[in-house]
């Protein structure tokens, strides 16, 4: 096995089962304070079950789980990407050419939409949280991980009052007015990652945590939109993190858009 990342509670390794590349996440237990340990139990347990009934091309493959692990650790394999996390891929390979970023996009809201068809509200979308194959410029992939905050929806609405990432949150998440909200809170943090994606950076920089909580909450503070960017992702993102999440597109929508704007460029490219 080789390690390829190290977290708050545990480490990733790339390793070989039956022949296949895999990749092996551990919990590490002693980075764990006891009163937290099983909280962080249940949730290994909730993303394992919610993987092991996703099927999809843009959702990464779940192989299984690893009950005796060295000291009982606890780890699961699943499908491993080469160029590990987006975020990573736009801080070391630069600025993705437009032809790759749009394929990016679509594959995430591809990805989004079977988790929404299958009930499932990731409520940890953003760019560490996708994996990408970069390798084939013909052929860029990235694929919706980290289920770990995710969440089986019930009916409409599910519970999910500060949830995710604070960069990430949809307003109904921080202004304490209601315990339940729909399933576009991801297409809030997929409007963000949008940013994220087109500009590299983290949302919000250095701000004060207090000031963007309150803010988004109550203030509509977005990311800055750089003036370069294509009009067209630019009304896409604003859509998407509009105010009022029934205003906020579906994933359904945003692949057909998607699709519609890789459609228009590969005909622009060979005209």
């Amino acid at each position: 096995m080789w390690l390829t990342g190290s977290g708050r509670y545990g480490i990733v390794y790339h390793g070989k089962w039956m022949g296949t590349d895999v990749a092996i996440k551990i919990f590490d237990k002693s980075r764990v304070a006891k009163d937290y340990l099983d909280r962080l139990t249940k949730t290994f347990w909730r993303e394992a079950q919610i993987l092991s009934k996703l099927h999809h091309p843009q959702v990464v493959a779940f192989y299984g789980v690893v009950l005796d692990g060295p000291e009982g650790t606890l780890a699961y394999v699943t499908e491993y990407m080469v160029d590990g996390s987006l975020r990573c891929a736009l801080l070391e390979k630069g600025e993705l050419d437009r032809r790759t970023k749009l394929t990016v996009l679509l594959n995430v809201a591809s990805g989004m939409e079977y988790l929404h068809s299958m009930d499932v509200v990731h409520f940890d979308l953003k760019s560490p949280n996708l994996l990408v194959n970069l390798r084939d410029p013909q052929r860029p992939v990235c694929k919706v991980a980290d289920l770990g905050l995710s969440k089986i929806k019930q009916n409409a609405l599910v519970s999910g009052r500060k949830r995710g990432p604070l960069g990430w949150m949809a307003p109904e998440l921080l202004n304490g007015r209601r315990n339940k909200v729909s399933d576009k809170v991801d297409v809030y943090a997929y409007g963000i990652t949008t940013w994220e994606t087109e500009t590299r950076k983290v949302p919000y920089g250095d701000m004060d945590p207090d000031i963007i909580r309150s803010g988004v909450a109550y203030s509509n503070l977005r990311p800055a939109i750089p003036e370069y960017c294509d009009p067209e992702l630019r009304k896409l993102m604003e859509e998407c993190w509009s105010p009022d999440p029934a205003a906020r597109p579906s994933f359904t929508q945003i692949r057909e858009r998607l699709q519609a704007m890789l459609m228009a460029l590969q005909l622009d490219i060979q005209n």
